[in-house]
């Protein structure tokens, strides 16, 4: 995701994902473990966490204590369960101030006790009274520099926190229609059709979450330099003819949605074909972090498993973070079966054909 900075009265487009907002500095309250509470479903549109809150008002110190949990996909006994995991007590600090209407808040949780040179920051509260709600404007304020850095691209979140007495309640809501709706595209531009062309050239590097990426200047660099011949074509469809042999290639489906944890991980599919004479060749790409739907022993094949979070009372949990179903490799076999060079020694495909 690209967002443009202002900086020193200059705008500098910088490549960063969300998550760099989200988990750096006093952006953990919001984001660095599942909620306490959320609307029903596997779509926690809206989610909810509750932390202790203790104010220095002399220092401009706030400290949060917070119980966490987190619904997992637990392999145990040979069997997946969906469980909410205790992850035990968290203990953070930010030392906060304002400028003019917006609230700041440098994080002290990271270098030893040190303030962070950015600071976050927030609007909709009362100027010089650190309780209220407060919504996060995705924007950093330098005091060093005295500039403010704020995201300009989408943001797909609305997040809030309301400090009151002995307590502080974030709220972080999800906007994953939103998010869907703006990822439609040209496929057939994409940087996976740039990749499919090459591949029936000899050269198989093929990225799957390509085909979410514009590539058209190098699409129609490589129909030029192969001399290919276009006879049809829609944003996810092309027909054409390549060293005297005819292909159709069609995205069945291309989506990219927001994981349902509201982590701001993507979820990607890609199903798509490429046909030539009476050879069809199908790429079938799923990668879906994990869901209480997808937590069942019958997708064991297909769970990505790790062993890396350790729960509350200090045991290694075992747990799947993914759905990922793949046959990448199949797929390139096949495709190496149709290719102009295949063709010309005789090779041919002997998988399971589609």
């Amino acid at each position: 995701m690209g967002y443009d900075y202002t900086c020193h009265g200059k705008k500098i487009a910088i490549r960063v994902l969300l998550a760099t907002f989200l988990c750096a500095g006093v952006a953990v309250l919001l984001a660095c473990s599942d909620d306490s509470s959320s609307s029903a479903g596997d779509e926690p549109a809206v989610s909810t966490k509750t932390s202790a809150l203790e104010v220095d008002e002399e220092h401009n110190i706030i400290t949060w204590t917070t119980e966490n949990s987190k619904d997992m996909c637990l392999l145990e006994n040979g069997s997946f369960t969906w469980k909410t995991v205790n992850l035990g007590t968290s203990k953070e600090s930010a030392r906060y101030e304002f400028r003019g209407d917006s609230l700041v808040l440098y994080s002290l949780v990271y270098n030893n006790g040190e303030q962070e040179r950015f600071g976050h920051m927030y609007l909709g509260g009362t100027a010089g009274n650190i309780y209220g709600t407060w919504r996060a404007l995705f924007c950093d304020f330098d005091p060093v520099e005295k500039n403010t850095f704020c995201a300009t691209g989408d943001v797909f979140t609305t997040k809030t926190i309301t400090f009151s007495k002995g307590e502080m309640i974030t709220e972080t809501q999800y906007d994953f229609e939103r998010y869907s709706a703006q990822k439609s595209g040209n496929l057939v531009l994409s940087e996976l059709t740039a990749d499919i062309l090459r591949a029936l050239k000899g050269t198989f590097e093929l990225y799957i979450p390509g085909a979410f990426v514009d590539d058209s200047a190098r699409v129609l660099s490589l129909i030029q330099e192969y001399k290919i011949t276009t006879v049809s074509q829609t944003k996810t469809s092309i027909n054409f003819k390549m060293d005297g042999k005819e292909y159709a290639l069609k995205y069945n489906e291309a989506e990219e949605t927001l994981a349902k944890d509201g982590s701001e991980k993507v979820n990607r599919t890609v199903k798509l074909e490429l046909s030539s004479e009476k050879t069809t060749c199908n790429l079938d790409f799923e990668r879906t972090f994990m869901e209480k739907s997808l937590c069942k022993s019958e997708n064991k094949d297909y769970l990505d498993i790790n062993k890396e979070i350790i729960d509350g009372q200090g045991n290694t949990l075992e747990f799947a973070v993914a759905y990922l179903a793949n046959n990448q490799e199949e797929f390139e076999k096949c495709v190496k079966s149709v290719s102009p060079a295949s063709s010309s020694n005789g090779q041919g495909y002997d998988g399971e054909l589609n």
